[in-house]
C-alpha cells in the first residue's frame, strides 16, 4: 500500500475528527509539504493517550534528558515526554507536561521561519515549558475540546 493510500486511510478513519484538516504528503515526516497545525497534534496526542494509556506513553515517548530530549530538560526527567521535530528554519516540541501539582498537559509548539539555529530556540521553547510547570495558575493556557474542537 502507498503512503498516499494509508494517509488517505488515517484521515478519513483515525483522524476523521481532527480540528483542523492537515496536509499530509509523506509518512517520513520530513517533508516541508506535511502541514499540521499545534491544535492537530495536541488532538492526536490526547486521542492516542486515550487509546494507548499513559502509562505506555510514558514508556515509549522520551523524557527529560534521553533520546530527542538529550540535551534538554535534564532536571525535568520524569515530568515532560516529547518528541522533537527539526527542519532548516523549523522546528517542534510535542508532547505531555505534568506540572509541579501533578495536573497532566498537552502541548505542541512550532517554531518556523527563525534566522538563528535551532539551538536557541530550543532552549527559549525549554524554559517556556518549565515556566509553566512551574507556574501554571499564572498562564492564561488555550485549551480546547478534543470533541469539538473548540478552543476556549
Amino acid at each position: 500500500m502507498s503512503d498516499e493510500k494509508i494517509i488517505d486511510t488515517l484521515l478519513i478513519s483515525d483522524l476523521k475528527d481532527v480540528p483542523q484538516r492537515p496536509r499530509w504528503v509523506d509518512g517520513s515526516g520530513l517533508s516541508r509539504y506535511n502541514l499540521f497545525t499545534p491544535q492537530s497534534f495536541v488532538y492526536i496526542l490526547n486521542k492516542t493517550k486515550n487509546e494507548f494509556g499513559w502509562d505506555r506513553l510514558k514508556n515509549i515517548l522520551p523524557t527529560g534528558g534521553t533520546g530527542t530530549l538529550s540535551s534538554y530538560f535534564k532536571k525535568e526527567s520524569g515530568f515532560i515526554y516529547a518528541k522533537t521535530g527539526t527542519l532548516s528554519n523549523n522546528c517542534a516540541l510535542s508532547g505531555f507536561l505534568v506540572t509541579k501539582k501533578g495536573k497532566l498537559l498537552i502541548f505542541s509548539v512550532l517554531a518556523n521561519n527563525y534566522m538563528t539555529g535551532a539551538t536557541p530556540v530550543r532552549k527559549a521553547v525549554e524554559k517556556f515549558l518549565l515556566d509553566i510547570r512551574e507556574n501554571i495558575n499564572n498562564f492564561i493556557v488555550q485549551a480546547t475540546n478534543p470533541k469539538t474542537g473548540v478552543s476556549i
